[in-house]
């Protein structure tokens, strides 16, 4: 686990920020004053400071100094909060890596902190010890320390070697077959075959035959017997990306299937016998598609032995700097191009934009940037509009404020930021229902939408 030094006077705003950090994976120590910091930089191994530069005790540039001459490289972000920048340059002149004003934004934070220690992890200057999970985490592809990935993947390490059915909720283009691929990977079944088949695009006849196969003559196409990925994923894996989307005849096939483990192809009257754990996702609420008789309750209740929630991207702010990376050095290795680097400025941009679109969506804003801008290092203004505005609708808390209002401004921005209720909806996090009743309540006006 990362450790990190937060050195802050007032105790209110250094204990908020504290559980904030814990909340994303970090250690932390805490200090009011300066001499108190200095005290834990000698006893503790740390990976990154947060300095305010004003200290009741001493200047916070001299704390800076003692913390960097014990350990040299050290990622130090110095906070600033009155009007002048002076004092933050001198610290980035003394070897601070960035400073923040206040009041602090925390996805910047994150951002910051996420992208500094790495740098330091891989100059030598620090050594940034990853976890065993953050490390297995990697191999699988999956990015980000914060503690919903943290909980994520302990979850899947508990549920992986049982063999038992998953359900794998969470928003569009978060990433559910990687996540499935992982159970897969980290399960007894890993040497067998994983073979995903994405029920929404294949109408219900079709559908029904990927599943389960046809015989010969099974219907006016039907030139050839052909397996179906009950049989391809035989001691493996059979992932159901988009469940929601199949049909109820086809649902109560599925769930024979599943119970009995045999099937019949389609048109076939031999019984066939699997052995095939199956790993499910869907974007949609099913105990609602439940309640609207549009989705078997059997099934549901046979698929969703255990529940695992993808968070969104806006929730593991940590992970975003370092995907669109990846996404950039991915792209520009498929077009033949060399490599694009995001400016400073950009990395904390992307940070501060909600991702509707998730991890899909990040992927296809870096492929636009690497075809689409000239020069080496992308800058705010190469950035598309909906991206490069997101600060716009940054909300200022201020003490005192209920929380009433602050539902009511967070909906208000969102409304005028996306194009649908949809969109809007996606992106608050809540469903569709729910948001018509919170923009009565707030006497908000709904968009005029397709939706």
């Amino acid at each position: 686990m990362r450790t990190l030094l937060l050195v802050e006077d007032h105790a209110e705003s250094r204990a908020s920020l504290a559980y904030v950090l814990q909340r994303n994976g970090y250690k932390v120590f805490e200090a009011p004053n300066g001499r108190t910091a200095i005290a834990i930089a000698r006893r503790e191994k740390l990976h990154g400071l947060i300095l305010d530069l004003k200290l009741p005790d001493m200047e916070g540039l001299a704390v800076l100094d003692v913390v960097l001459e014990q350990t040299p490289g050290l990622p130090a972000i110095v906070v600033t909060g009155f009007g002048t920048v002076d004092g933050a340059v001198e610290a980035m002149k003394r070897g601070a890596c960035d400073f923040l004003n206040k009041p602090i934004q925390v996805e910047d934070l994150l951002t910051l902190l996420a992208r500094s220690i790495a740098l330091a992890g891989e100059r030598g200057a620090v050594t940034t010890p990853r976890s065993e999970a953050v490390a297995q985490m990697e191999s699988l592809g999956i990015i980000g320390h914060s503690r919903p990935m943290l909980d994520l993947f302990d979850s899947m390490k508990r549920v992986a070697p049982h063999q038992t059915t998953v359900l794998i909720l969470g928003e569009s283009g978060t990433g559910k077959e990687l996540v499935a691929r992982a159970f897969h990977a980290l399960g007894p079944r890993a040497a067998g075959p994983f073979v995903p088949i994405n029920c929404a695009t294949l109408s219900e006849q079709i559908l029904e035959s990927e599943l389960f196969g046809h015989e010969r003559g099974a219907f006016t196409s039907a030139d050839r017997a052909k397996e179906g990925v009950m049989e391809s994923a035989n001691h493996g894996t059979l992932f159901l990306d988009e469940v929601n989307e199949i049909g109820l005849a086809c649902q109560a096939k599925l769930l024979r299937a599943l119970e009995r483990r045999e099937f019949r192809r389609v048109g076939g009257t031999k019984k066939i016998k699997v052995d095939v754990n199956v790993v499910a996702a869907s974007n949609a609420d099913l105990e609602e598609w439940v309640e609207k008789s549009r989705f078997r309750a059997d099934l549901y209740y046979r698929l969703k032995v255990v529940t695992i929630m993808v968070p969104a991207l806006r929730d593991r702010a940590d992970a975003i700097p370092i995907l669109a990376g990846r996404f950039l050095d991915d792209a520009a290795k498929h077009a033949g191009m060399v490599p694009k680097r995001l400016s400073p400025e950009v990395q904390l941009q992307l940070a501060r934009y909600s991702w509707p679109g998730n991890v899909r969506e990040l992927r296809n804003c870096m492929e636009s940037l690497t075809l689409m801008v000239p020069k080496p290092v992308v800058e705010i203004g190469d950035l598309p509009p909906n991206v490069r505005q997101a600060s716009s609708s940054e909300i200022r808390l201020h003490v005192g404020m209920r929380l009433e209002d602050v539902e009511r401004e967070v909906i208000r921005r969102n409304l005028e930021s996306y194009p649908t209720i949809k969109d809007t909806a996606r992106a608050l996090g809540m469903g569709l229902r729910t948001l018509h009743e919170k923009l009565r309540k707030h006497g908000l006006r709904r968009k005029r939408s397709p939706s």
